[in-house]
């Protein structure tokens, strides 16, 4: 006789877990390099030593201040030191650096007499990062050194330091950047594409754990153990995989707050939660491909693309309040989005649960979103009307 309910379900799904070594790299495997990946070549934060090229027509102490400056900085590295714009040119097609600069002929006298002289940078914003932070050092560099001259010249014609000061730089900022003070790119990055992708993972493999049954047949067996209750057969079956992305996520959150050295000024225990509410919201939107779209490669197909499309559309590489007003209510539709708010809220901003409540109200809803497809799940895994690959 056959052993029916939750356990026997979970004893079931075990066995076919250990037995097919699909879902060890699903749930395991997969994950693990993930986290590696981003703990390790990906550590380093903001993009430092991005190669650079430059032509000194002028050779003067100014100019070759210039180049130094950007050699020390931690953005850029003056690879190379060309004779012309063509080699430059050369030089960034075929990929060796990013950017190049261009110090114009009589650059130190046209600089001292204040002839405002101009220096050409040229850029591929294809390598868009890479471009603006190169930009902005170039910047910064030149802006120093133009307030250094200047205020070299006005000391040379006798004026005071202080009226000096003031009037090369006529405005003081008081610049505080929150919870960021080191402008680590990783901090914002890492932290939602590295759970992002085992959140991912967690949607595909509940899409593939009960196609699978669709497709090899074996639906009705699962629902036999189940003791014919589609709620106790669904529980039993992912509670595994719910327990294993769970772990792999608040792992994932781990090594960022105490190997990677990401800020932590909230309770982490919130982020625990918040966590394990993705990886349940993720799921709950598995079943509902799979319950919606009972064909195991059209739903993968589906959930792959919904998943990468979440990625673009949950706020964390393009600014949210930026987007266009019509793409707005779509950010709602991605777990991630929540997570990412999650994130931000807590690590971040320190913030507690009562002012960070709405992410977790939102997650809470999309745990009820198989209740729209669970129905079919059952009458496909009944009917066995699947339609074969």
């Amino acid at each position: 006789m056959i052993s029916k309910g939750f356990i026997p379900v979970l004893k079931r799904e075990w066995q076919k877990m250990t037995y097919r070594p699909i879902y060890l790299m699903m749930t395991i495997i997969i994950p693990s390099i993930v986290i590696l990946f981003f703990a390790t070549f990906l550590n380093k934060g903001m993009p430092s030593s991005l190669p650079i090229a430059v032509v000194d027509f002028d050779n003067s102490t100014t100019s070759r201040l210039i180049v130094r400056n950007l050699s020390a900085g931690q953005t850029c590295n003056v690879m190379y030191k060309l004779t012309s714009y063509e080699s430059c040119k050369t030089k960034m097609q075929t990929g060796d650096i990013y950017a190049f600069v261009i110090i114009p002929r009589n650059f130190e006298k046209d600089l001292y007499n204040h002839q405002n002289p101009q220096v050409n940078f040229h850029t591929q914003y294809v390598h868009y990062l890479a471009g603006s932070l190169i930009m902005k050092e170039i910047n910064t560099t030149l802006s120093t050194i133009a307030a250094g001259v200047d205020l070299k010249v006005r000391l040379a014609k006798g004026q005071d330091y202080n009226y000096a000061m003031a009037q090369v730089n006529p405005i003081n900022t008081d610049n505080h950047i929150i919870g960021n003070a080191l402008l680590n790119y990783s901090f914002y990055l890492t932290s939602s594409i590295m759970p992002g992708i085992i959140f991912l993972m967690a949607m595909i493999c509940t899409v593939y754990a009960i196609g699978i049954e669709f497709k090899m047949g074996t639906s009705r067996r699962w629902l036999v153990v189940g003791n014919k209750d589609i709620f106790v057969s669904l529980s039993g079956k992912l509670l595994p995989y719910t327990v294993l992305f769970s772990v792999m996520v608040m792992l994932s959150e781990i090594i960022m707050e105490h190997v990677m050295g990401f800020p932590s000024k909230g309770n982490p225990t919130l982020l625990y939660i918040g966590a394990l509410m993705t990886v349940l919201a993720y799921q709950a939107m598995g079943i509902l491909i799979i319950g919606m779209l009972p064909s195991l490669r059209t739903a993968l197909s589906i959930a792959a693309f919904y998943g990468v499309m979440g990625f673009s559309l949950s706020g964390f590489s393009y600014p949210h309040l930026a987007m266009l007003p019509a793409v707005k209510p779509f950010t709602f539709l991605y777990p991630l989005r929540q997570y990412y708010m999650l994130y931000c809220n807590v690590q971040i901003n320190g913030l507690e649960f009562w002012h960070t409540i709405m992410p977790f109200v939102y997650l809470l809803l999309f745990c009820c979103v198989p209740l729209l497809a669970i129905w079919n799940i059952k009458r496909t895994a009944i009917k066995l009307d699947y339609e074969r690959d």
